[in-house]
């Protein structure tokens, strides 16, 4: 059995409800910051390797057990939650974002309209490959692999192996 193992060197800023299982490993150089109406849960034997990323300024994210996040990876603002399933892999450089600027009026700066706030959801034993980018709304099913560079801007199907920029599915995982 792994014991708890946070890195001296990682930032935890996290006020809000967050959940650490002895299990948990995180790496070096990783910064993880939520406020306090932010919820983190993580499953038994997550790792997150050097130089992750998460910002949960409002919403929340949730994994399974024995999910890994490869190095550099990035969760920013999953305001409307981010889930994601037992046993996936999520590669080194990988962004997932939640939330997108809003953009309708010309007269206001984007910076300053409502921003679009959508969940992502991804299956259990999924695995996106490295600087992957999955954008605010999609769902990724059960077992889909997602290729390296991909951007996935819509919803993957169980099973599916694509890549691409959008996304496109290129083949089936065998049942």
């Amino acid at each position: 059995m792994i014991k708890k193992g946070i890195h001296p060197s990682v930032v935890l800023d996290f006020p809000g409800d967050l959940v650490l299982p002895e299990t948990t490993v995180i790496e070096p150089g990783c910064v993880i910051f939520g406020s306090s109406t932010a919820r983190m849960v993580l499953g038994d034997y997550n790792i997150l390797y050097p130089g992750c990323v998460f910002r949960v300024e409002r919403g929340f994210i949730e994994t399974g057990s024995r999910v890994s996040f490869g190095p550099g990876c990035n969760i920013y603002e999953p305001r409307a939650g981010l889930v994601i399933g037992a046993n996936s892999l999520i590669a080194g450089g990988v962004l997932i974002c939640g939330v997108q600027h809003g953009f309708q009026s010309r007269t206001m700066p984007m910076r300053d309209q409502p921003s679009g706030n959508r969940p992502v959801a991804i299956g259990s034993d999924v695995w996106i490959g490295m600087g992957a980018i999955i954008l605010p709304g999609v769902t990724i099913g059960e077992g889909a692999i997602i290729g390296a560079g991909s951007v996935v801007t819509a919803d993957v199907a169980p099973f599916a192996i694509g890549v691409g920029t959008p996304f496109r599915q290129t083949g089936q995982r065998d049942p």
